[in-house]
Parts: C-alpha cells; structure tokens; sequence
C-alpha cells in the first residue's frame, strides 16, 4: 500500500479552486483529476478501499442544492475505480439509521443508480462503534457509522451551502453525518450553545482527518444561500474546491462567499488546524473573485457575533434574556401540512402537533427551545420560518 499519503491535520495543505458551472460527467472528472494533480495526491487511493461520504441531508432532486450531486458522483467513482481496492457509499441520514431508511434517500437523491452503472458498494450495514477522544475540547467521544472507521480512506463530498444554525455548511459539517441516525439530535440536545456545537463539529472532523487520508470536495457548482441547508434558494457560483485538509477547504469557500465570524472555522484557526487565508490553486477562478450575493439565513445577523451586551444580559438573567429577544423558530400554519417530521426530530421535544380545525399543526413550545433549528433543516414544506426580534438586532446580536 501507498505510505506517502497519512493522517493528519497540516494547515499549510493546499487548496485547489476550479470554474465549472454544469453538472457534466466528463468534465467533472477532468476537473477532479487536474485538482489531485496539482494538489500532489492523485495517487492517495492506490490499494485503498475508499469510503465516499456524501450529504444526503434531505430526500431532495438534485436541482435542490440540498444534497449531493450524482454526476459529481459519477465522476469521483470513475477516478477511484483507477485504483482503490474498494469503493463504498455511505452516509447516515437524519432520522432512522436503518436499511430501510438508507434505501429510501439512496433513490430519492439518485445515489443508487450511480453506484449500480459502475458497481460502488451501498452501505446497509447500521452499525457503529464508539471512539475515544481524549484531547477533544467538546466531546470526548462519538459513535461513528462503521464503514467510515473500516475504510482505508474517506472522500468527503460536501455541498457549499448556508446553515441556520452553524452559518455554513461545507467539508466539516458533512462530517457530522458519520454520528448515526437520531444520535445527532442527541448530540444538538448535549452542545445547545452555538459555539460550543461548533467546536463538537471540530473535534468530529479533526478525529476522522486525523484517523486516515480524506479528500475534501465542496461542490459549489450550483450552491445554497439563505434559509439552508435545506430551504435556502440555489445559486449558480460555479465554483469546486478541494483538498486534503477539510478546515482548509471550508476557509477558502467562506473566503469566496464573502463571509467570515464563522464559529467551527474561527475555533479551527484557534486550534492551528488550518490558515485564515489558506494557500490556493486556482484553475480559471480569477484571484479576485468574490461571489456577487451570497444571502444568509434569516437566523443570522449579517457580519456579527452574539454581542457582548447581549452575553451579559443573557448571564445576569440566567439566559430568559437572550431566549426572548433571539431569532426563533415559527411554524407558518398556511404551509403545514400536519406531518410530524418537526416534532420527530425536535431534540428537546418541545414541538407537538395540535387540533386546528379538521387537520393536526405543528407547534412550537418557545419556553424550551434551543434554536437547533432542526425543524427548520427536516421540513419538506418550509413551513418552518425564522422569526427575529428588532430587539435583537439593535443589540448587535
């Protein structure tokens, strides 16, 4: 086996950035393939088997820019039927982890097809081993979805979208899809502050970098702004970039999109696991390119953190402060249709359905929410909006 290519967290890794603005096979594959050349690595898969995580967030067509693109795919597949010992999809999507469950996102999300036309192995297998991580600085351990810990490799294709909760969403937060099924809401039940969540996505990426070889692509051929993960509105930024070192990969797409006060990035840079300004390989991407618009969810003031008169306020009065002015989520009654996904996934079980008029509506019991906004991730009706207080906002919040 290849030993050029171990684990480990370098920020002085590279970042390959690359124009593109169709999903085409062919020239997916061209671009992936002059990315891990000049990036030194198109060898890092020779007699491994690889695991490809994808982002299937969501049962979403792939126009959505909600979850992975099957030609993107296609492509990677084609590169690492090269010469990979073993090529395995896997993924642990909200909700249920069962075979089932697994199926059902498979097909809708077109991962299926793909991986029959050139013979990938879908992952049924449900189980998951618990990992230890003693030097972590939120969680101390994880159950992982075992393919992920049997592989010799992971490619990590991620999409670039915003993030209700966490204001980006890229190569580290694809991650957290290795924690299976429900324990990810118990996971937003354990880290309910903001930026302590964030440093528990750290510690996630940074143990699987850490474990094994990854190759990192955030496909921002077509992106999500706004209300995302996965009810913000697409965006054609034609960009793909990539690279060994996710933290890297996410600062250089943050960098592109204008954006900065990024909590799982900034603590990243605290640790040292990646540079601020990381070093790029542009391919056809003008060195002063910034995209034009780049919306953010309506959960998120532009450009500001949770001032510091807001933190005080919120100490002294033991947090009701803070809970009464903050965004917050609100069920748009016109729009639900009564499925109970919300309340499923509600990791403080603080949404129910109720009577209204014939059919049932979900509501939302404010008093114990911790603005996860999971409800608003999981809807596939948007009937879940982001309600601000003025107040918050003449705060600085």
């Amino acid at each position: 086996m290849n030993t050029r290519f171990e684990a480990g967290i370098d920020p002085n890794e590279p970042v390959a950035i690359s124009s593109l603005r169709e999903y085409d096979a062919d020239r997916i594959e061209a671009l992936l393939r002059r990315q891990l050349t000049s990036l030194g690595i198109s060898d890092m898969f020779e007699g491994r088997s690889v695991v490809i995580k994808p982002n299937l967030v969501m049962k979403k067509a792939p126009g959505s820019a909600a979850v992975t693109h099957p030609v993107l795919l296609e492509a990677m597949i084609r590169i690492l039927s090269d010469s990979a010992s073993e090529i395995v999809i896997a993924e642990s999507p909200p909700g249920l982890y069962t075979q089932q469950a697994l199926r059902g996102f498979y097909s809708a999300c077109g991962i299926d097809k793909v991986a029959d036309k050139y013979g990938a192995r879908l992952n049924y297998d449900t189980s998951a081993e618990s990992v230890s991580l003693p030097d972590a600085r939120a969680s101390h351990m994880f159950d992982l979805i075992s393919p992920i810990l049997e592989a010799d490799a992971v490619v990590n294709l991620a999409k670039l979208k915003s993030h209700a909760l966490t204001k980006y969403s890229g190569a580290v937060k694809n991650y957290f899809g290795c924690v299976p099924g429900v324990q990810k809401v118990e996971c937003h039940a354990r880290f309910p502050d903001y930026n302590v969540f964030a440093s528990m996505l750290d510690d996630l990426a940074a143990y699987i970098v850490s474990s094994k070889p990854t190759f990192n692509v955030v496909d921002g051929i077509l992106a999500m702004e706004g209300n995302g993960p996965t009810g913000g509105d697409p965006v054609p930024l034609g960009l793909v970039i990539s690279g060994r070192n996710p933290f890297n990969v996410d600062c250089a797409a943050a960098k592109l999109i204008g954006w900065d006060n990024i909590p799982m990035l900034d603590e990243a840079e605290r640790r040292g696991y990646c540079r601020p300004d990381p070093i790029e390989l542009r391919d056809g991407v003008d060195e002063n390119f910034r995209a034009e618009r780049f919306k953010l969810p309506d959960s998120i003031e532009p450009g500001k953190k949770h001032s510091s008169s807001i933190v005080m306020l919120s100490r002294l009065c033991g947090g009701r402060i803070y809970k009464w002015i903050s965004p917050r989520p609100e069920i748009d009654n016109k729009i639900c249709v009564g499925c109970g996904e919300c309340a499923r996934a509600c990791p403080k079980k603080t949404i129910e359905l109720v009577a209204d008029g014939k059919k049932r509506k979900a509501r939302v019991n404010i008093d114990g929410c911790i603005r996860c906004y999971c409800c608003q991730e999981l809807c596939m009706y948007k009937a879940v909006k982001i309600k601000k207080n003025p107040i918050f906002s003449l705060l600085g919040g």
